[in-house]
């Protein structure tokens, strides 16, 4: 019995033990450094190099689940075309436009700026954005092939995109009114049938039926 009551309080001591935490020591570490074989100066070299790659992959992974709002692009394209207007080159407009932006644009304009300095041309570099992000592709194509201010096309891209903005709400909010309409009419019709149309059939028949 003395046995049996150890083995049990022992299987029950395994079974609650909280569980200890992994120590990383310096061996460790030098052992992460050399993955691969190679010296530690070279995996983290590489690691820096491949950064980049692994930001614009993860981008582009990630984009499916949210794209920025037409207004934001729109914002965020004149926001641009300062920048170049004040003398910076596209990778460094972007970089400066980058850092005040949040969420999707921030993530958008990460992975052009990525692409930019792994040397892509601009065409290439904004295949990496979102569809969204298209009329300011185009616009820069443009600036290549004519020589024209590309701050100037990229601000009317912005105007443009603003203008198709306000024509898509105008018709979300006639087609709100037509919504909110019908649905009213068909709940007061009952009532008008009710109350004007039932009692003058019921006055005509009963004139009718009774002469």
């Amino acid at each position: 019995m003395p046995l049996a009551a150890a083995a049990v309080l022992g299987a029950v001591a395994v079974l609650f033990w909280p569980p200890t935490r992994p120590r990383f020591t310096a061996a460790s570490s030098r052992s992460a450094d050399t993955a691969w074989g190679w010296p530690g100066p070279v995996s983290r070299r590489v690691a820096q190099v491949l950064g980049p790659v692994g930001r614009v992959a993860q981008t582009l992974t990630g984009r499916a689940e949210a794209m920025p709002a037409t207004a934001e692009v729109a914002d965020t394209l004149v926001l641009i075309a300062l920048a170049v207007r004040s003398g910076m080159g596209l990778a460094e407009a972007l970089a400066q436009v980058q850092t005040g932006s949040a969420g999707a644009v921030k993530r958008d304009l990460g992975a052009v700026v990525a692409a930019l300095r792994w040397g892509r041309s601009a065409a290439q570099a904004w295949a990496f954005a979102g569809p969204c992000w298209r009329p300011v592709a185009l616009a820069w194509q443009v600036a290549d092939q004519t020589g024209a201010p590309p701050a100037d096309l990229v601000e009317r891209a912005a105007h443009r995109l603003r203008a198709t903005e306000g024509r898509a709400a105008e018709r979300r909010a006639a087609r709100a009114g037509v919504l909110l309409v019908v649905p009213l009419g068909l709940g007061f019709l009952p009532a008008f049938a009710c109350t004007a149309v039932v009692p003058v059939v019921v006055a005509l028949a009963h004139g009718v039926l009774g002469g």
